[in-house]
Parts: C-alpha cells; structure tokens; sequence
C-alpha cells in the first residue's frame, strides 16, 4: 500500500506542474495579456528555437549508442500505420463534410510529442529519454507533415498544377524543419564524440529552457471552448483512440511481440498517449479545414489527456 502510494504522489508529481502551467496560458490568454494573433508566434518562438535547442543538446550531449536503438524503430511503426489504417477507416466513409472528414482524421493520429511528451519524459524518466524521444519524433515528422498535407488539402485539390505546387511546398517544409535539422545535428554531434564550446555550449542552453513554459503556455493560450458540444461524439471517439487506444497498440508491440526495455517501453507508449499537436490547428488554418473542430479536439484531449498521461505513467510503474 505505502509502494502504491509513493508510485501515486511520484507521478502526480510529474503530470501537475504540467498541466499547471498549461492551465496559466490559457487564464493569461483569458486575462488579455496574449491575444489570439500572438499565440501563433509563440507556437514559432517555441518550435524553431526552444524545443530544436533543447532537442539539439539532448541528442548531442548522449553517446549515440545510447540513444539510438532500432527496437524503438520496431515498435514505433507498426503502431504508427496500424492505427492510422485504423483511424481512416473509421472515418473516411462517414458522411460528414471533406473538411471535417480530414480534420477529425488528422486530429485522431497527430500527437503533441513535442510540446507535452518531451516535458513529461525530461521530468519522469531524464534527458536521456528525451534524447532517445527526439529520434522518434524526428522520424515520424516527415510522415506526420506528408499525411497531414495529404488529408487537410491534397484528397480536396483537384488541379494538377496545384497538386505539384503543393508537393513542392511539402518536402521544402519537411527538410527545412528546425527540429529535423536539430536532430541531424545532434546526431553528428553524438556520433563523432565532439565537445561543444562553452559559450555556444551556453548559447542553446539559455534557448532551450524556453522550450518547456513556453510550449505548455502556447499550448493553454490556443484553448477555444467553441464547438465542443456539437462535435462531442467524434471528439470522444478521437480521445478513446489518441489517448487510449494508439498507446495500447504500442504496448502490444513492445511487450508481447519486440519484447524491448522498459524504459524503451515507457518512451514509446507516453509518445503515443500524448493530445492533439499544437501544429495541427495551425496547419487547419493554413489548408483551410475545419478549424472548429481541430480546436475542439485540441481542448478535449488535452483536458482529457491529464487524467490519462497520469494513469498510464502510473500503469507503467507498476508492470
């Protein structure tokens, strides 16, 4: 009983401060002092600087070997394109317009790996599992940015021309992606054993400790309590599969088929269990879907996601 309470108050020591900090954005934004028009700046302050920083050393300052294991690779995956067969299958022949169609889609598979699994895994388990969390995330961006393209704007562009265009602005979005370039360059880093000179050791040090507060502030300021009760159904579905469902695939994968290392184990399933990407509202915006509903399923899963993100840490300290 004393070991099911310290496993207890361990986690909720985690999850809290985090979702403290998400609820602070969101009364700063309530209180005025960010308006909506700076919300998207903050999401690309937060990307492009803090978070590639604090990526960028995680990665750098670990031996490769430590860091890179292809049974995460193994696991990742198959979750990965099981549960996005999954997802389009559920979706895709209901009759619901296009543009929900592929926003409750992409709303159901993207996940905030960055803006909330780095800080929960930084503060659970270390920078060495942000470090190996780094590789996944890089991994999966192509795929994510490709399918998410693919379903809010390509299925709608009947043009040829367009079509093109459109694909040229995808793979120059993919290779110029600061966290992609972040991790390549940790990468080397970590590979050839280089030590980084201090003041530019120091440099990114400064940057990356904006990642976490202003990712999880960005995250609360983009909060819209509109039009969750009209979608409620499907937000559920979506909140039963992202938060429920794709982490449990992933422990299918990892325990009972791969069978990896628990902390292999834990990085992969709190990955898969995190809410709704920031990014995926503001890439609704930019394809014009739906943004009613990314913005619902982005409250719903991250207000759902406290409770879940808590219970499957805590599940995981157990087995």
């Amino acid at each position: 009983m004393n070991n099911f309470l310290k496993i207890f108050l361990e986690v909720i020591g985690v999850t809290l401060p985090i979702f403290a900090v998400i609820a602070v954005g969101f009364f700063i934004k309530k209180k005025g002092i960010i308006k909506d028009r700076h919300v998207p700046l903050l999401n690309k302050l937060t990307y492009n600087f803090g978070l590639s920083s604090l990526i960028f050393l995680n990665i750098a300052e670990n031996k490769l070997k430590e860091i890179f294991d292809v049974n995460i690779l193994k696991v990742i995956f198959p979750t990965y394109f099981l549960f996005l067969i999954m997802v389009f299958l559920s979706f895709y022949f209901l009759k619901i317009k296009n543009k929900t169609k592929g926003a409750a889609i992409v709303s159901t598979y993207r996940s905030n790996m960055a803006f909330i699994g780095m800080p929960v895994l930084l503060y659970a388990y270390g920078s060495l599992a942000t470090a190996k969390a780094s590789i996944v995330i890089a991994c999966l961006l192509p795929l994510n940015i490709l399918f998410t393209v693919f379903f809010l704007r390509l299925l709608n562009i009947q043009d040829i021309k367009d079509r093109k265009t459109e694909i040229k602005k995808l793979v120059i979005e993919i290779i110029t992606d600061p966290v992609l370039i972040a991790v390549i360059a940790g990468l080397i880093i970590s590979y050839f054993s280089y030590e980084i000179p201090a003041p530019i050791f120091k440099f990114f040090e400064i940057l990356s400790s904006l990642a976490v507060p202003l990712a999880l502030i960005s995250i609360g300021a983009s909060f819209k309590f509109s039009h969750i009760k009209s979608n409620i159904k499907y937000l559920s579905v979506i909140s039963f599969g992202k938060l429920i469902l794709m982490p449990l695939l992933s422990l299918v994968f990892s325990i009972f088929i791969f069978k990896i290392g628990n902390l292999d184990r834990d990085i992969i399933c709190l990955l898969c269990a995190m809410p709704l990407a920031v990014a995926t509202f503001i890439q609704s915006e930019r394809y014009n879907s739906d943004t009613d509903f990314v913005s619902s399923a982005l409250i719903t899963t991250t207000l759902i996601s406290s409770v879940t993100i808590t219970a499957w840490l805590f599940i995981l300290r157990l087995i």
